[in-house]
């Protein structure tokens, strides 16, 4: 009896340190970051706009002030980064593109900056016009070009470029190179090469580059199923920057499709959301409704985040997740999905922009265009769990079945990525 109840006893730790779904080992603890959810971020806020006043005073005595308006761009889009307010992001644009316009000596600087601020806004092809000057040769300038190539799609021009800045000591070269191996779906690769450049980020001791390195691996580790690394770098950028809503993010994703601990996961968010007000974050709850079966609250979520990211001053910075979440209601939200698709790869030709096109004549029940659009732009093209999985529903909806079975078996390793709602679609497929 004695030893019945300690295998019992043991059997019962065992349980309780594995997600249960999925025979996972629970990596998230609340003790680990709750320091980071207690933060109080008014004074940070206050601080901010205690420097914009003086030099928004100085540029209304002078709107020739081309460096008070250059820092109060870059304050303005901190106040962006931290409190969500889009109102800030859109001032900080609307300088940038004055001090442009005001810079006469040298403006390659200027002109970078702006680009950068149209990405943010998604702006590619603005940022893209702007970058193809004839005076914007410096290497700099090719590493704008190159992010703005990979948004578009132009992935010729993308190639060439990096083959141009090639310099395996380059941090800069580095990281744009694992992006390109992760479009290429070289995740080993990808993970190598961001690695490499985490060490040139720490042997040089910028925070800067070292925040942005430990937040990206994080993300790349999670692709690779390397889920406890990657909530180790979350919480080393934590460390560095205990105000990073990004790692929180992550951190609750991992909580909810790893760990199944939803309550913990809504926590983090309902957090993040009381002090950052950015659109994203009804998103996220709406799927953990949706996996919680309550689908009133979760379709009420949806509803929140269209009607704010409808708003003119958000521009196409949504319309991806815009489209998704179009064509999951009703037939006139599914027609404006459609609508919406067209546009964004009028926008940005990506295979992933295509991928959200097919899928949206699929819904809207014109599967032969849909398998069109797949076979031409989408398969073989992009890696994304997503598109594969809307590859397979196209596929099977035309009745094509032989190539679904091999997507299928590849998408069951994939929960995570996909999250347990979507998984769901991946099962029934």
């Amino acid at each position: 009896m004695k030893n019945l109840i300690t295998l019992l006893f043991l059997l019962l730790l065992i349980s309780c340190a594995t997600a249960p779904d999925q025979n996972q080992a629970i990596i998230t603890d609340i003790n680990d970051f709750q320091s980071y959810l207690d933060i109080d971020r008014d004074d940070l806020v206050a601080a901010l706009k205690l420097k914009t006043a003086p030099l928004e005073l100085d540029i209304e005595e002078d709107s020739t002030r081309i460096v008070q308006m250059s820092r109060l761009a870059a304050l303005n889009n901190q106040l962006y980064d931290v409190t969500g307010d889009i109102k800030y992001l859109e001032q900080a644009v609307s300088l940038r593109e004055n001090v442009f316009k005001k810079t006469v000596i040298k403006p390659e600087s200027s002109r970078r900056s702006l680009a950068q601020m149209y990405i943010k806004q998604h702006r590619f092809k603005e940022a893209d016009s702007l970058m193809k000057s004839e005076l914007a040769n410096e290497k700099q300038d090719q590493l704008v070009k190159f992010d703005i190539a990979m948004e578009l799609g132009n992935y010729t021009e993308a190639e060439e470029l990096l083959n141009t800045l090639r310099n395996l000591n380059d941090y800069n070269y580095l990281i744009r190179a694992a992006k390109w191996n992760d479009y290429k779906g070289n995740l080993d690769d990808t993970i190598r090469l961001m690695e490499k450049a985490m060490e040139l980020a720490e042997e040089s001791g910028s925070e800067n580059l070292m925040l942005w390195s430990y937040s990206n691996i994080a993300d790349y580790y999670g692709h690779h199923g390397d889920l406890a690394l990657s909530y180790k770098y979350y919480l080393k950028t934590l460390e560095l920057d205990p105000q990073n809503d990004y790692a929180l993010k992550g951190i609750s994703w991992i909580a909810y499709s790893n760990d199944d601990n939803t309550v913990l996961a809504k926590q983090i968010i309902s957090k993040l959301q009381s002090r950052h007000h950015i659109p994203d974050y009804n998103l996220i709850l709406s799927e953990y409704a949706s996996y919680q079966n309550d689908e009133k609250q979760a379709l009420q979520l949806r509803e929140l985040f269209l009607e704010e990211t409808n708003k003119p001053s958000y521009r196409g910075m949504y319309n991806t997740y815009r489209i998704e979440n179009l064509l999951a209601g009703t037939e006139t939200q599914q027609k404006s999905g459609l609508e919406l698709a067209i546009i964004e790869v009028e926008n940005r030709a990506t295979p992933e922009t295509y991928d959200l096109l097919g899928y949206a004549y699929l819904v809207n029940k014109m599967p032969d265009v849909a398998l069109e659009i797949h076979k031409q732009f989408v398969q073989n093209k992009t890696f994304e769990p997503l598109a594969q999985l809307h590859l397979a529903q196209v596929l099977k909806r035309n009745d094509i079945t032989e190539p679904v079975e091999t997507i299928k078996k590849e998408l069951l390793e994939a929960r995570y990525e996909l999250g347990p709602v979507t998984y769901k679609e991946v099962e029934q497929i």
